[in-house]
């Protein structure tokens, strides 16, 4: 059995760059949990061939394919990270399982329960590990919060309030204003905040939900939503792509019955600070704890290191970003939109 695994890039953009750093520091031992040696960058696939070769060259992969065919029907590949933009996952995450590869999809993993669906059904047949690649549950900022809220520091959690809103001008060449390209803040930004609300809600079912929404030329450019879940915690969100956080950062509060936790940047969070109540009533506080967790690399390195362990050890699923909590939210995805009357042309 081998002791490492061969990777692979699909799609070299932004978000690989980002991956392909985490590799470079796994590799390099940045993390105590992991041996570097387990990790190998193996090659890199764009449908521009040099772009790929670029890319390899500067991030020290093997070898550089100028499509993605040659990507999949390369034996030596073990697992491949899908980086493209999400309208493109169904494809890339289907081709990829069919040829027997594992696979780490950057999130969503698909635009629709009904996509997540056969991705994990075909990984399930094939017995192959999947993935949706929410780095949020591997954050070990997010880990010290929860042992903050679970020693009771701020007693019984009643309501989690977050935004994540970018003020990005209109470009119909832009995806993320493009309906054939999923595009829309739900998707792109609106996840991370629905996530971090189910994080802290323990992953109890959503009971009830409410919503508003201002699209713009097919897409939610702005949306406000309110989950209840059936333990009767509270989230209230707003993602948007054309307006901006007036903290200049994208802020959660986790509010509870003794105090509250206060973050910036909540989806890639490495500092909170834990504050409690004076007086039985009103919102005089005092600052009573710092949490201070910065990333080993850039944040990426936490779902790499346990996706390889995983697909090491022969397992198929992720026991902490698990297929259900996928499916949970696209599902909760899938509602919103439904009242919001937001189809993609191919729906």
């Amino acid at each position: 059995m081998k002791d490492y695994i061969n990777w692979a890039i699909l799609a070299p953009g932004r978000i690989a760059k980002s991956m392909a750093t985490a590799m470079n520091g796994v590799k390099n031992n940045a993390l105590k949990n992991i041996d570097g040696s387990k990790i190998r960058l193996y090659a890199v696939a764009s449908r521009n061939l040099q772009r790929a070769q670029e890319f390899a060259d500067k991030f020290n992969f093997q070898k550089a394919y100028g499509s993605y065919q040659e990507l999949f029907d390369d034996p030596q590949v073990d697992a491949i990270y899908v980086a493209n933009p999400h309208a493109f996952h169904f494809d890339s995450v289907m081709a990829a399982l069919k040829a027997k590869k594992h696979v780490l999809c950057e999130k969503p993993a698909g635009c629709s329960r009904q996509q997540l669906d056969q991705m994990t059904s075909l990984a399930r047949k094939n017995k192959l590990f999947f993935m949706e690649a929410m780095w949020t549950a591997f954050n070990p900022c997010i880990a010290q919060i929860k042992k903050e809220i679970q020693a009771g520091t701020i007693g019984e959690i009643k309501n989690i309030a977050s935004r994540f809103n970018n003020r990005n001008p209109y470009d119909p060449n832009d995806r993320n204003y493009s309906p054939d390209l999923a595009g829309g803040a739900l998707l792109d930004l609106g996840i991370y905040n629905i996530y971090f609300s189910m994080i802290f809600a323990d992953f109890s079912p959503v009971k009830e939900y409410s919503s508003s929404v201002r699209m713009f030329k097919g897409i939610d450019a702005w949306n406000s939503v309110n989950l209840s879940f059936q333990n009767q915690i509270m989230a209230s969100f707003q993602s948007a792509m054309d307006l901006p956080n007036p903290e200049k950062s994208h802020p959660a509060t986790i509010y509870g019955t003794k105090g509250y936790i206060t973050m910036e940047n909540f989806f890639m969070v490495q500092k909170a600070q834990v504050y409690t109540y004076k007086n039985i009533w009103g919102p005089e506080a005092q600052l009573v704890r710092e949490i201070d967790c910065p990333f080993a690399v850039n944040g990426y390195e936490y779902e790499l290191a346990h996706a390889t362990q995983k697909i090491l050890d022969g397992q198929t699923e992720s026991d902490i970003h698990t297929i259900q909590k996928s499916e949970n939210l696209c599902s909760m995805m899938d509602k919103l939109r439904q009242d919001w009357n937001m189809k993609y042309p191919w729906e």
